[in-house]
């Protein structure tokens, strides 16, 4: 099994890329692994506004993401590794990519269990969380795994900003976490992914900045950072009175569910918690391209 990693640690251009060798990029099955800079990542069908702390988030200057597979909320800082595992139509099997992690540990003697979710947990705590995604023809499971992550930022980015009178959105599933440098100080990222490659029998390669002008990982690129992925996703709610479906109010209007909208029906303070400014993070995360 080939073994790539990605020499970037923009979480958008690492998500258009797994997408490139689900769908069309490479022969499978591979390993990919990256590491993104401070962001918070939810699933598919969640709702950023119950799931993580907005205003925490432009204050830190962590940015927030939406993946393509289910599953819950994560934290990804420089202290986490992201793993991927993609499987040609033939071999799909929601466990394998777990299962191969935890041989790989042990033969490290670094007791790793699974759970009923797929997730893998080290003394009784979550190390790391994992989602799933199938297309006709391949499949991805994909996972985090803490080793040096800033726990306090971990545990801020995920508070509520707010809990909505009613959603249709999944979830998280909250568990205590742990990282692996508490249990094994000095064990670094680079050592997990020599670890795991090992197991495969592969020598990691360095993906080269030519993916980045490919068609397809640009194309996903625009639609991961698009207002109408980001946001306008989001599952129905409802806050207070307001009736919010695919990032659009029903009710008193139909318009987008934004800061210029709301300006005449809600207060100032109450505004500003519910929209903070994510303009830099805009500018930002385009700046590769």
């Amino acid at each position: 099994m080939n073994v790539f990693v990605s020499p970037f640690n923009n979480p958008f251009i690492n998500l258009a890329l797994e997408d490139h060798f689900l769908r069309q990029g490479a022969d499978l099955p591979l390993a990919f692994f990256y590491v993104n800079r401070p962001c918070v990542v939810l699933g598919r069908f969640q709702n950023p506004w119950l799931e993580c702390n907005l205003p925490y988030l432009v204050e830190n200057d962590i940015w927030m993401v939406r993946r393509q597979s289910g599953g819950g909320c994560v934290f990804h800082d420089e202290g986490n590794l992201n793993y991927s595992f993609i499987y040609p139509e033939g071999m799909i099997n929601r466990s394998r990519g777990v299962e191969l992690m935890k041989k790989a540990f042990s033969k490290a003697e670094i007791p790793l269990d699974i759970s009923p979710r797929h997730d893998l947990w080290l003394n009784g705590k979550k190390i790391s969380g994992s989602a799933f995604k199938q297309t006709k023809d391949a499949c991805f499971h994909h996972g985090t795994f803490l080793v040096s992550s800033d726990m306090d930022k971990l545990e801020e980015s995920l508070k509520h900003t707010i809990i909505p009178k009613e959603s249709k959105s999944i979830a998280s599933v909250r568990s205590k976490v742990i990282k692996l440098q508490e249990v094994f100080p000095g064990v670094t990222i680079q050592d997990v992914i020599d670890l795991v490659s090992h197991e495969l029998n592969s020598i990691p390669q360095t993906l080269d900045g030519s993916f980045l002008s490919l068609p397809e990982v640009q194309k996903s690129f625009s639609q991961l950072t698009s207002w109408e992925w980001l946001w306008g996703e989001t599952p129905a709610f409802s806050v207070g009175d307001l009736v919010v479906h695919k990032g659009f109010l029903k009710e008193p209007f139909e318009a987008r569910f934004t800061f210029e909208n709301l300006k005449t029906i809600l207060p100032a303070s109450e505004l500003n918690h519910l929209f903070p400014d994510f303009s830099d993070q805009e500018q930002k995360r385009q700046e590769v391209f």
